[in-house]
């Protein structure tokens, strides 16, 4: 006859709480992909800087690039922060706190930038409000991101001071639930296995607020996206990838809102998913910015060729701008001139005495006229 009447020894005592971490696997894996995209970013940003003066870089607006290189590594910064394995509480808390300020001012300046490239590229070629196009300098746009900035900077300071007042800016516990609830030990010790997650349960609010007006500016661009997805302009080979990395960051921040919402309560899950889908976002957003610039200079070092697309696929063009055919016009101008005064030298030497060069008689009586 068995001594107890359910299998195993039942439990004795208290339950034992396991607090658990990001895996470390995980861990290394994430943090030297950002690594790596940390690099390249201030890889794109230095080419940007080395080049800007290329004709080739000023179609893409460089001012506006370090926008988006400055927002790209404050993103790899985040993604490195959400995979961090700590159980000590005060890391833990301003991992958890820092969080909300990295993906939103990093998500301001990269895609933020993106945002207000794609208006513009709308208000050149599909412009039935008849704005005008000098509101799109560079200086201004830039403000227009910034002022995204602010605005994020004005919400979190509001969250933080409000949650500071209530004393919930630490941590708690709470369940994991890619665990089971709880286990039992060799000798019938209960487990439970937890993790630390931000104390307020405000974030979520912050999150529908930082989100939702971006989520708005977010489905506008869309929408201008589609609407110029036909553009085929000689120079403007850039609103083909500013279409592009729309579509892109539309997708990042479907996947960053609804994994907020839903894997909170998983300590591996939510950190994989939001990282990678900020990796991924963020990589291909500084893809579609630099590497065609890139491979551009590779070809013409002078950066005064451009891949454009047609109906016929890609083609390479001359990069001529008004200026550019002002001094094309000024050089063949002045070789004419050198060449008839070569002309006019060697035949007034060749000509007999007292007999001018019909060059000088055909100055004579076109008088004024004459062109060159």
């Amino acid at each position: 006859m068995a001594v107890f009447p359910t299998e195993g020894i039942p439990n004795d005592g208290m339950a034992i709480e396991d607090v658990v971490t990001v895996s470390v696997a995980l861990t290394v894996v994430y943090v030297i992909l950002a690594t790596a995209g940390l690099v390249f970013a201030v890889a794109c940003i230095l080419f940007n800087i080395i080049f800007r003066e290329k004709r080739l870089i000023r179609l893409s607006s460089p001012n506006l690039n370090y926008l988006i290189g400055l927002g790209a590594i404050v993103l790899y910064l985040n993604v490195i922060t959400l995979v961090i394995p700590t159980t000590n509480t005060h890391f833990a808390a301003v991992l958890c706190n820092i969080n909300p300020w990295l993906i939103s001012l990093g998500y301001s300046f990269c895609y933020g930038t993106i945002i207000i490239k794609m208006i513009r590229v709308w208000v050149i070629f599909n412009n039935p409000l008849q704005l005008k196009t000098s509101f799109f300098r560079d200086y201004l746009m830039a403000l227009f991101v910034l002022s995204l900035a602010v605005i994020d900077v004005v919400i979190l300071l509001t969250y933080t001071a409000t949650e500071a007042v209530r004393d919930n800016l630490g941590v708690k516990l709470t369940a994991n639930r890619e665990l089971p609830k709880e286990t039992f030990g060799a000798t019938a010790e209960q487990h439970k296995y937890f993790f630390y997650i931000c104390k307020s349960g405000g974030q979520v609010v912050l999150y529908t607020v930082l989100f939702g007006y971006k989520g708005i500016l977010q489905v506008l661009a869309l929408l201008l996206a589609f609407r110029t997805r036909d553009v085929k302009v000689k120079g403007l080979d850039d609103s083909v990838y500013i279409a592009a990395s729309v579509y892109v960051t539309s997708i990042v921040l479907t996947v960053i809102i609804v994994s907020t919402y839903t894997l909170r309560d998983y300590v591996n899950a939510y950190p994989a998913v939001v990282g990678m889908g900020l990796l991924l976002g963020t990589t291909m957003i500084l893809g579609l910015v630099f590497i065609p610039r890139m491979v551009g200079l590779y070809k013409d070092p002078k950066g005064e060729t451009i891949t454009t697309f047609g109906t016929s696929g890609p083609r390479e063009e001359a990069v001529e701008s008004s200026g550019g055919k002002k001094d094309k016009e000024l050089q063949i101008l002045r070789r004419r001139v050198s060449e008839l005064e070569t002309s006019l030298k060697q035949q007034h030497a060749s000509a007999p005495v007292g007999k001018e060069s019909p060059i000088f008689e055909e100055i004579k009586t076109n008088g004024n006229n004459t062109t060159i």
